[in-house]
């Protein structure tokens, strides 16, 4: 028993005589190097949705310090001081989100962010078109479309223009083409010629419902074909009247140096002057200058009455001039 105390007693002494053990690590709160620390993790997705945004970046504000969101969307600050810390989210083609935490020591608190992403123009163009005519004089206009989306939903656009220069003309929605379209005649330029849009940068612009606004990059008129086609035959100069089956359709070709096909088209007058198109063959080659009609045993032959028939010379943009109509009737 007297062993046993003296044994304690030295343990007492010696303890007594070491000095303080050093307290340099700052996750003791012994030590003089202590700080109050937390974390803090999150999640950020599309607004309107539940998919993670990949790539942005989160910055703690007064911290100068960042991080980037994985594949999912989250992310993590392992190590930040006590107190309110400011937070921004940023993303391209994303509206900025701020938000405010106070981290408290020793807790992992976690946020949940939405970003709202401004429309992207997936693709756009716009095509010419020239259609001759016997009076008052050709008419000009063009064909623009774009497709336009938003990673919020489709509902969240709200407008679609296109631009050119100072002008904005607003856009339809197609559900058939899926696409916004517009067609503006030269009328609504200055100018009153659609010449006035060559070599100008244009632009789609979309906004949707938190007022984002994408404006795409610049596209461009290719070419206005001036130069088209002309019917020789059936012409209405000869007043033909088609008796027997098949028969020809024939044209002198424009004087042009671009590649190119053409587009035949024959149209039946119906009452009061409406035209109801019977049959159309596109991309005929450039050195083809007649068309046999019916091509094949496919095509059924035209009935009696009165024809209008065209022929148009198509870019490989798409762009058009479409000849003057020439008029031909079947017995």
């Amino acid at each position: 028993m007297r062993l046993g105390y003296a044994f304690l007693l030295i343990c007492c002494m010696m303890i007594g005589c070491i000095d303080d053990v050093p307290h340099d690590n700052p996750l003791d709160p012994l030590s003089p190097s202590f700080k109050k620390i937390g974390s803090l993790s999150g999640h950020v997705i599309i607004a309107n949705q539940t998919t993670g945004v990949a790539g942005a970046d989160i910055s703690a504000i007064d911290d100068g310090i960042s991080v980037t969101t994985d594949s999912l969307g989250n992310f993590s600050f392992v190590q930040l001081s006590t107190g309110t810390h400011r937070f921004v989210c940023t993303k391209q083609n994303f509206s900025n989100d701020t938000f405010s935490v106070n981290i408290q020591s020793g807790v992992s608190s976690q946020v949940l962010r939405s970003l709202n992403g401004a429309p992207i123009v997936l693709s756009q163009k716009i095509l010419t078109r020239k259609i001759d005519q016997y009076f008052p004089s050709p008419e000009y206009f063009v064909e623009i479309a774009a497709n336009v989306t938003d990673p919020n939903g489709f509902n969240d656009l709200v407008t679609v223009w296109f631009a050119a220069d100072t002008l904005r003309f607003p856009m339809s929605y197609s559900p058939t083409s899926r696409n916004f379209e517009a067609t503006l005649l030269k009328s609504n330029f200055p100018t009153n010629t659609i010449q006035w849009l060559v070599g100008k940068p244009l632009h789609i612009i979309s906004r949707d419902t938190n007022n984002a606004v994408n404006i795409s990059d610049p596209f461009f008129v290719t070419r206005v074909i001036e130069n088209g086609a002309t019917p020789t035959d059936p012409s209405p100069f000869n007043n033909d009247t088609i008796k027997i089956s098949p028969f020809s359709f024939n044209w002198t070709p424009p004087n042009v140096t671009f590649n190119y096909t053409y587009t035949l088209t024959v149209s039946r007058i119906i009452n009061a002057g409406i035209q109801s198109v019977v049959w159309t063959n596109s991309g005929i080659h450039s050195l083809t200058q007649t068309q046999q009609y019916p091509p094949d045993g496919s095509t059924p032959l035209l009935q009696p009455g009165n024809y209008v028939w065209t022929i148009s010379v198509v870019d490989d943009f798409g762009n058009y001039a479409r000849s003057k109509e020439s008029s031909f009737v079947v017995q």
